[in-house]
């Protein structure tokens, strides 16, 4: 019995200094508990923004302050940078926020774990943007300006010293106004300082990139298809070139991405072209202003001198040309007539000027006047026989030729008449010699007496200019 009481009374004193420190270790606990009843616990982090032991009062005035002072920095691909302070961003605290529900999700009961750990958060409702502020915002950056705001590029084809290639795409600096505005709320609300345009796609991408698929189909047909270069100069000087950069636009794209060439579609772009090519080159019929030996200027329509592109024939050559992918630098079109000399409306130095209305006419060469005459010609008080304007060119020469109208019914001729020397230019009209029925040329005498069209000469003067001339030289009449 003795030793049990001197054991208890060497146990007795340890036991109450036990049960002394957990009644305090437990007072502290409710204190503890007590404490953070309305405050976030220890290690409580919020958008980077220490809110520990504070009241959601004190919180939401520490996170307001934090968001009234925010900036972020846009970091763009040309390695600049520019800051959008907050008035810029359109920011303002949203005190509606979820401060409350974070608290409400501490366990007050653990109070004592923030003192070993943090716990970090991100909310995204702190703040409120104004989209019309950050617009105005953003529209104010020295990168914003129309200098700086260059569009990208995409890939392409492109066709140079005959062979195609792929050109890469390019960036360029304008920005995408949509996701850069998105990109910029997300980075405020989680409180990021630094947004960098390049790695969030914030600019206007290209939508073709070299690597494209359907790109690199369009680039192994071209390559098969559309070497060809054809070039023309049309007689004004404008210089015209059908090559790959037109006609690989022609190559039909398959169900499963190939490109292939439909020759119908080629033809048929082909007529298109050439259409257009002839109206740069005919010039048969059309008005040409030209300076006459009176020293006047003179306007004459009508005629058959100058050149037509024969549409059809030009493009079977192309078709041809393409098919084995040749090239022509300066390739004159399938045609009828000849192309009209520079100078003079198109007469160019050397050529015939008929003026009716003074019944004479003037043999140029070589810009000056090597034989002039006198004539006759078409009946003016008939019109079936008077001689028409326009310009012409000499389609043949021939000696000692019998001329005749147009056969009558009955198997005669209207008219037989031999000449020696025959130049027509327009039908059955031409110059020709007429001495022997004739004695005198010039004045009135074709109003009454006139010819049936042609230009009666004098034999000494019909003679010099058939030796003068060759096939092709241009004529032109005129009133």
């Amino acid at each position: 019995m003795e030793k049990m009481k001197k054991w208890y009374r060497s146990h007795q004193k340890p036991a109450l200094i036990g049960t002394v420190i957990i009644l305090l270790l437990l007072l502290g606990y409710l204190a503890g508990r007590i404490y953070f009843n309305d405050k976030f616990l220890k290690g409580t982090v919020i958008n980077d923004c220490s809110v520990e032991t504070l009241s959601l009062k004190q919180a939401n005035q520490k996170l307001e302050k934090q968001v009234s002072s925010k900036s972020l920095t846009l970091v763009f691909n040309d390695g600049q940078s520019e800051v959008l302070q907050a008035n810029q961003l359109g920011i303002s605290y949203n005190e509606k926020n979820s401060l409350q529900k974070v608290m409400d999700q501490q366990n007050k009961w653990l109070w004592f774990t923030g003192f070993f750990s943090q716990n970090k958060q991100t909310l995204t409702d702190l703040i409120n943007v104004n989209d019309e502020s950050l617009s105005q915002g953003i529209q104010s950056l020295e990168h914003a300006q129309a200098d700086k705001q260059v569009d990208p590029t995409d890939a392409y084809l492109q066709y140079q010293d005959k062979q195609f290639s792929i050109v890469k795409e390019t960036l360029g600096s304008k920005f995408n106004n949509e996701q850069l505005i998105n990109n910029i709320k997300v980075y405020i609300s989680e409180g990021k300082t630094s947004l960098d345009l390049t790695k969030s796609k914030s600019y206007v991408l290209p939508t073709v990139y070299e690597d494209d698929q359907d790109l690199k189909n369009h680039l192994e047909a071209a390559n098969q298809y559309c070497l060809s270069s054809i070039h023309y100069t049309t007689p004004k000087g404008k210089e015209i070139t059908l090559d790959g950069s037109e006609t690989m636009n022609w190559l039909t794209k398959n169900d499963d991405g190939t490109y292939t060439k439909d020759e119908s579609i080629f033809k048929s772009k082909l007529n298109e072209f050439v259409k257009s090519l002839a109206s740069q080159y005919n010039s048969i019929g059309s008005s040409r202003t030209f300076t006459g030996q009176d020293g006047q200027s003179h306007t004459v329509s009508g005629g058959t001198y100058g050149f037509r592109v024969s549409q059809d024939k030009e493009v079977s050559a192309l078709l041809a040309l393409m098919s084995e992918n040749k090239s022509e630098e300066s390739r004159v079109p399938e045609h009828t007539g000849q192309l009209p000399s520079e100078g003079n409306g198109g007469l160019g130095s050397s050529y015939i000027e008929v003026n009716i209305t003074k019944q004479h006419l003037w043999l140029i060469k070589d810009g000056s006047v090597v034989l002039e005459s006198d004539f006759v010609s078409g009946k003016e008080s008939d019109s079936s026989r008077f001689t028409p304007n326009g310009t012409y060119y000499i389609y043949n020469k021939e000696r000692n030729r019998v001329l005749r109208g147009t056969k009558l019914p009955d198997g005669t001729w209207p008219y037989e008449t031999p000449v020696s020397y025959w130049m027509p230019f327009n039908k059955g009209i031409g110059l020709h010699d007429s001495s022997s029925w004739r004695s005198k040329w010039g004045g009135t005498i074709y109003m009454n007496n006139g010819s049936h069209g042609c230009i009666n000469l004098p034999t000494g003067i019909a003679s010099q200019l058939y030796n003068s001339i060759e096939v092709n030289c241009p004529v032109v009449c005129y009133y």
